[in-house]
């Protein structure tokens, strides 16, 4: 089966490395390219395809920060597999990401000769994590990428942890938001049960690298 692969990409080196890779391999056609989350969002609702290769963040667009282009995907287009490429080495943000329903995470440091197998793997609705980002968890000595998958993060938990991760407090996020503080804390609370997290210690060490 050739699959319809979309990728994203704000730089161009990457799109013609990844581009190369997938029809070369055989795996799949590019059926067309992005190099932002406007170009890649119409492109999406234009041109039909199986999976979707695409970087976390890429600034200039409406939606450049990464969880909200990350959320619209998955929103709209609610089917479709998603393969990130990350330069991240940050544990803790990638398992947030993958919270959102991205099920494949490849390192661009990485060989690229995994990325075949990793969209084969996505678009079959399995997770892929690449063996480099791999070795990083193992070295961490946590839970693993994969393990976030089966409690996916809402939007609002996502915003929230956002927020809370740029220095806000509880009561500041629920004026922000026009909800009650009971609500944001209960969002807070079951957006960390589901990461694994215990207490607030755990909770801002994890939010405190929050970039990819």
């Amino acid at each position: 089966m050739t699959l319809r692969i979309i990728i994203a990409d704000d730089h161009p080196v990457v799109r013609i490395g990844t581009k190369a890779v997938i029809e070369s391999s055989g795996v799949g056609v590019v059926v067309a390219e992005a190099s932002s989350a406007d170009e890649l969002m119409a492109a999406l609702t234009t041109q039909p395809c199986d999976v979707l290769v695409t970087d976390y963040s890429m600034p200039g667009s409406q939606q450049a920060d990464g969880f909200t282009m990350i959320g619209i995907i998955r929103r709209r287009f609610p089917d479709l597999p998603v393969l990130m490429l990350s330069v991240s080495n940050n544990l803790a943000i990638l398992r947030m990401v993958a919270a959102t329903g991205v099920l494949g995470l490849v390192d661009k440091t990485s060989s690229m000769e995994e990325l075949p197998l990793a969209i084969q793997t996505v678009q079959r609705g399995l997770p892929y994590v690449s063996r480099t980002l791999k070795e990083r968890i193992d070295a961490i000595g946590t839970n693993t990428v994969d393990d976030v998958g089966t409690k996916p993060l809402s939007p609002r938990e996502i915003e929230v942890l956002r927020l809370l991760g740029s220095g806000q407090t509880v009561k500041e996020i629920a004026l922000q938001l026009h909800k009650s503080v009971s609500t944001i804390s209960r969002q807070k609370g079951d957006a960390m049960l589901k990461l694994g997290l215990k207490g607030d210690a755990e909770l801002f060490d994890y939010l405190r690298d929050g970039e990819i």
